[in-house]
């Protein structure tokens, strides 16, 4: 098909475009949809053209719809239009911020009362996508480096034990004529291929991990349906693992390339060699365990962060509640009077089905569950109409029952009757932070005040609880108008609170509106339980991935502790039988071992802690009740490190205080 032209935004004509995703769904892919009339509620439209997969912009949009537009027929200050556009070649955005700057001022000097301190901001279009998920993706990279040192780290101690069992091998290699070169490209080489192995088993297990990663990401998050292994991340990841390959491998093999071939093969250069090997080994150690103490901190601050953000109350009770979004359809209910009567015939109906206890409606839901949102400025009664008295409130219709179905607290005065009609005095109903901006210290109840788009006053009935409409921020102000009273709006969302399981209750719901009318569509249907753990999905999603890579990387670090250990254990063999032939005890054993493992791991610890107190204040915008430097979390991962290492530790030196003297003598 094709996309909208300038004569389409005629009235009369306006077709509409519509996604990939709803043509294969709802029209099976036929070829025959475009130019086809279809209904959309009560209006018919021509389906002009098919956009390609993946395009839903903004905010996940099925069908594009051209519609008419004249400004001469809108306010000034009525500022919901949303505007896009794409920059000419070679201008920056800072060159058109500038342009847009100087509008701003021409707009002002003609039109003072409407654009006077309102000015434009330009923002890309990708920070505005994903800017918010840009702290959270650079973290996850930067564990998934810290991971990725820590295995490389226990790898490269490995083939340093390797080289060791090795050294005699490669001195004979060497005596026989083979050249430095060739051993190193040897040893390589079987670096190399044991990276490349286990970054080939690797991809293939990511593939399953992915899926995982899908299902556990916010619903909305940009250009989820793209994420997957493509030659671009099978080339990145290939790349990375044959680089680590080689700088890790590299080390050893410059070590072991290099034997001083009369001790070694005399068998004399055991002791300088295996003092070299602990160096070494206990450096990689304390590099693991400094690592693994910085992912651990982050984890366990986003933890806790998350913790307290489920704690935090979001002015509501969220359960048993199910939400859905109506719209009530033209021409029927293009009026004021029939929308009122058609939403309170809707919720008689569903107050009628067994297990429901209450229902409402309401234009935005909080937590920008229905991600609608109205702004308007009030001024109370007394005071002048100027921008310096406006304070700005989120305008919502309500329905009577609509606190009562939410659980959101009265504070003072009475909730909406069925008397608050067109007929009736303007009321309103304000949360208690709007109350303390208008009248601080004075009881609101009788008080009135003005909102910008009417012209005249309205009177404070009731305050009720705050709301919020992010977890991690305070609220904001509020004001409930009865819809009765202002029934503008054709869409809404219905509230159900239900004595069970919200979700079993859908289809009976549905059934009770269809009873009222067959033509009013419902979307969006989903319980307020869902709507709080979306809400904090974009930090629980962090918290579980930095979270796994750092069990991941304390898992790893256990492991390289105990091999470096063990290797410590083994090449002392001797000398422990000596030690125990000539009267050490098991416990000065145990001591010997343990002393060791213990001294890396406080040096790791400390310089972890130094690292953490660097990494952690980038953490700032992932956090809620939390400081990057809690000393609580800093603590109580040293405890646990230090806890895992003390284990680590303890397997192999059990195992060298049962060695028998007289065979470690043989």
């Amino acid at each position: 098909g094709r996309l909208f032209q300038p004569d389409d935004f005629q009235r009369g004509k306006e077709p509409m475009v519509i996604s990939y995703a709803l043509w294969q769904r709802q029209f099976g892919g036929r070829t025959d949809v475009v130019n086809s009339t279809v209904m959309i509620g009560s209006e018919s439209t021509t389906i002009a053209g098919i956009m390609p997969p993946g395009f839903n912009y903004p905010d996940d949009t099925e069908m594009w719809w051209s519609r008419q537009f004249n400004p001469a027929n809108e306010r000034r200050d009525n500022r919901w239009v949303r505007s896009i556009g794409r920059l000419k070649p070679n201008v920056s955005i800072l060159q058109a911020q500038a342009e847009m700057d100087t509008i701003s001022e021409r707009l002002a000097q003609s039109y003072p009362v409407t654009n006077a301190n309102w000015s434009i901001r330009l923002i890309e279009l990708q920070e505005h996508l994903v800017g918010e998920l840009r702290t959270s993706l650079l973290i996850l990279l930067g564990a998934v480096a810290f991971v990725l040192l820590i295995a490389c780290a226990n790898v490269a101690n490995l083939l340093l034990a390797r080289a060791a069992y090795r050294k005699q091998e490669i001195a004979v290699r060497i005596a026989l004529g083979a050249s430095r070169l060739r051993v190193v490209r040897q040893l390589l080489t079987e670096s190399v291929l044991l990276s490349t192995v286990s970054g080939l088993l690797g991809l293939a297990l990511s593939i399953w991990l992915i899926k995982l990663l899908i299902a556990i990401v916010p619903p909305d998050t940009p250009r989820i349906d793209e994420i997957g292994i493509d030659l671009r991340v099978f080339a990145f990841s290939l790349g990375v693992t044959l680089l680590a390959g080689l700088l890790f491998g590299l080390f050893p093999a410059l070590q072991t390339s290099r034997p001083n071939l009369n001790e070694v093969l005399k068998d004399t250069g055991r002791r300088s060699e295996t003092g070299s090997r602990n160096r070494v080994g206990g450096l990689l150690i304390v590099s693991e365990i400094a690592l693994s103490f910085i992912l651990l901190a982050g984890a366990g601050l986003l933890i806790k962060s998350f913790q307290n953000l489920r704690e935090t109350s979001p002015g509501f009770n969220a359960d048993n509640v199910l939400v859905m979004r109506l719209v009530l359809l033209w021409p029927k209910y293009k009026e004021a009077e029939p929308r009122v009567q058609g939403f309170k015939q809707i919720i008689d109906s569903v107050k009628a089905i067994p297990g429901v206890q209450s229902a409402g409606a309401v234009l935005a839901l909080p937590l920008k569950a229905d991600k609608f949102e109205l702004g308007r400025s009030v001024i109370r009664e007394g005071r002048p109409m100027t921008p310096d008295e406006a304070v700005n409130a989120r305008f919502i219709t309500v329905t009577g029952d609509y606190f009562q179905t939410m659980q959101i607290p009265l504070k003072s005065g009475r909730l909406f009757t069925d008397h608050d009609n067109s007929q009736s005095t303007k009321v309103a109903i304000l949360s208690e932070k709007l109350v303390r901006q208008l009248w601080p210290n004075e009881n609101p109840i009788g008080r009135r005040f003005m909102m910008w788009d009417e012209d005249f006053l309205r009177e404070v009935v009731g305050v009720v609880g705050d709301t919020k409409e992010e977890l991690d921020e305070d609220a904001i102000n509020q004001m409930y108008i009865p819809y009765a009273q202002d029934a503008n709006w054709d869409s809404q969302t219905f509230v159900v609170r239900t004595a069970g399981e919200p979700g079993a209750m859908a289809g009976s719901v549905r059934e009770a509106i269809r009873a009222v009318d067959k033509g009013i569509p419902t979307y969006n249907l989903k319980t307020m339980n869902d709507v709080v753990s979306i809400s904090a999905a974009p930090r629980r999603v962090p918290m579980l991935l930095l979270s796994a890579f750092a069990g991941v990387a304390m898992l790893l670090a256990m492991l390289g502790i105990y091999g470096v250990t063990s290797y410590y254990v083994t090449q002392r063999t001797h000398e422990i039988g000596l030690r125990m032939a000539l009267g050490a005890q098991i416990g000065d054993v145990l001591k010997l071992v343990l002393r060791r493992g213990m001294l890396l791991a406080l040096i790791g610890i400390g310089i972890g802690i130094g690292g953490a107190f660097a990494v952690t204040r980038y953490m700032t915008t992932l956090l809620f009740g939390v400081e990057p430097v809690d000393v609580m979390t800093f603590v109580g991962v040293a405890v646990v490190l230090a806890a895992v290492v003390f284990v680590a530790c303890l397997v192999p030196a059990r195992r060298a205080a049962k060695i028998d003297p007289l065979q470690a003598l043989r």
